[in-house]
């Protein structure tokens, strides 16, 4: 009888240890890293931010930081650039991050975030290019909608636009030598009219970019190291060291949610890949609404294209 209440006094003070305990993130080391490709192109000189496009078979779309015409640049998984796409109702003042999501209509969005502070801060509030991705590459000029965005307590820099595969949700991250802030944008976003963010959570790290998961992770690189975060507002569960690079800036989500691609400034430098573990790997919904997704292939980038059953839903979009 003694020995059966010690058990269970042992097992009640486990308990209660645990419930206020947090689990140690797992890391995952530099060399897990592969080189995917090395960018081809001499023109694309300061990657600030990636996204792999939905529609096009290997392809990732990339940002030069810096004033002038917004173009991006379609690389393949060669390296070489298959097109580049200029918004001609838009002008950088600082573009520094990418992303997308397709809509229930089928479209492929991709927005490109002009977040930057540089050269002088933003008292206006910072720019979102929305744009839908063209149904075939070359170089063109595509239609886009621009949405800004104000930030509740005066201005900041930032190289972070978030993008919730799901919902199209939009947030801010900010970056400074003391950490960032989490911004959250509305919902529903007005092109004539400015749209208030409200600020979500304190992060004690400096962010060059980052991205959510069609899982709810949140994932955000700085300049050696990554964070993967359960959820907005939940806890960091994994580390992801980074290889050196000089200014890493840019990283995306595969087009099949199984890895990670990550940029650099710099012209002619290599973009590395991270296939993902099991439990961080998140397949984006319009992958099981049977939307062709064009998966990036192991070993430095070959396309494989899955083709899957059921009705093409991504709608390609001529240019205008």
């Amino acid at each position: 009888m003694r020995l059966r209440l010690i058990i269970s006094s042992l097992a009640a003070l486990a308990a209660t240890m645990g419930a206020g305990w947090e689990e140690e993130p797992r890391t995952i080391p530099a060399s897990s890293w592969k080189t995917a490709f090395t960018w081809a192109d001499p023109a694309i000189v300061e990657s600030s931010g990636l996204y792999a496009s939905a529609v096009h078979p290997g392809v990732v779309w990339t940002v030069n930081d810096g004033e002038g015409p917004v173009r991006l640049y379609a690389v393949g998984p060669d390296g070489k650039t298959r097109g580049v796409v200029t918004l001609p109702q838009a002008t950088g003042v600082d573009p520094e991050a990418m992303g997308g999501a397709v809509a229930e209509d089928g479209t492929s969005w991709v927005y490109v975030g002009d977040l930057g502070a540089n050269p002088t801060p933003r008292p206006d509030g910072i720019l979102v290019h929305r744009f839908a991705e063209p149904g075939e590459l070359g170089n063109q000029e595509v239609p886009s909608t621009t949405y800004r965005l104000v930030y509740p307590d005066g201005p900041h820099d930032a190289e972070t636009l978030l993008v919730d595969p799901n919902t199209s949700h939009l947030y801010v991250v900010t970056k400074s030598e003391k950490g960032g802030d989490l911004y959250s944008a509305p919902l529903s976003l007005s092109a004539g009219r400015a749209n208030p963010l409200t600020h979500v959570a304190r992060l004690p790290y400096v962010i060059s970019d980052g991205l959510l998961t069609a899982k709810g992770a949140m994932i955000l690189r700085g300049y050696g190291k990554m964070w993967v975060w359960d959820r907005i507002g939940g806890q960091v569960t994994w580390t992801v060291e980074i290889p050196r690079q000089r200014q890493g800036e840019g990283v995306a989500l595969t087009a099949d949610g199984g890895a990670l691609l990550i940029s650099t400034e710099d012209a002619l430098t290599p973009v590395y890949r991270l296939d993902l573990p099991e439990e961080l790997r998140a397949e984006p919904p319009w992958l099981g609404a049977h939307v062709p997704v064009w998966a990036w292939g192991a070993g430095g980038g070959a396309a494989v294209v899955l083709l899957l059953a059921g009705l093409v839903v991504v709608r390609r979009r001529s240019a205008a």
